[in-house]
């Protein structure tokens, strides 16, 4: 009398079908967290200090790494192991010394560079260059001196023997300060010498 076929709604929960498990897989895919990526280290960056084209230094600047000069800057430039570059609106009135040296803005100032200079189209130097190996590109501007000499006297000044250069005067300098004070002792002493036998022979 009555049929006992279940209702396709009546279906046992422990059976799914196979759409059911491909969305299940899905969303538990969605839900999975998201492995880190690994950055890359910061060592495969070279490190470089930038001067804007707002900016203006009044004095000396040493750097350890890169330079990139945008901006003005009135002074001496330092960068003994690395590479200055001075751009197309940069303005340098002043030494620099650098290991290369790269410059497309203006100077006004002698350039030392141990290894190379490049001077690029556009640049307007005036002082002296010394440089092993030197690049005037077409469209540039120098008016100065030229020496391309490798063994200048000028890169071991400059590269090697500067802080010996600077220890040396700093101890003559406090050499010859002492000498001045002991000078000036010597002297009062004397003075004292000279006066005491008056003053005796006035009192008697």
């Amino acid at each position: 009398m009555f049929s006992k076929t279940k209702s396709p709604e009546a279906k046992s929960p422990k059976t799914q079908s196979p759409e059911t498990k491909q969305n299940t897989a899905y969303n538990n895919t969605e839900t999975s967290p998201l492995k880190p990526t690994k950055s890359l280290p910061s060592a495969s960056r070279q490190s470089a200090s930038v001067i804007g084209s707002n900016t203006q230094v009044h004095g000396d600047i040493n750097s350890d790494e890169d330079l990139t000069i945008e901006g003005q800057v009135i002074g001496i430039v330092t960068c003994k192991q690395h590479t200055v570059t001075l751009g197309s609106d940069g303005n340098l009135h002043g030494d620099a010394y650098a290991h290369t040296l790269r410059v497309s803005g203006k100077v006004e100032g002698n350039l030392v560079a141990l290894h190379k200079a490049i001077v690029h189209e556009g640049a307007d130097v005036s002082g002296t260059i010394t440089t092993p190996c030197l690049v005037l590109e077409d469209g540039s501007i120098f008016q100065g001196n030229i020496d391309m000499n490798p063994n200048n006297d000028i890169f071991t000044n400059i590269f090697t023997s500067q802080q010996q250069k600077n220890t040396t005067t700093k101890t003559s300098g406090d050499q010859t300060h002492t000498d001045v004070a002991n000078e000036k002792e010597d002297t009062a002493r004397v003075t004292d010498a000279e006066s005491n036998p008056t003053n005796a022979s006035g009192a008697n």
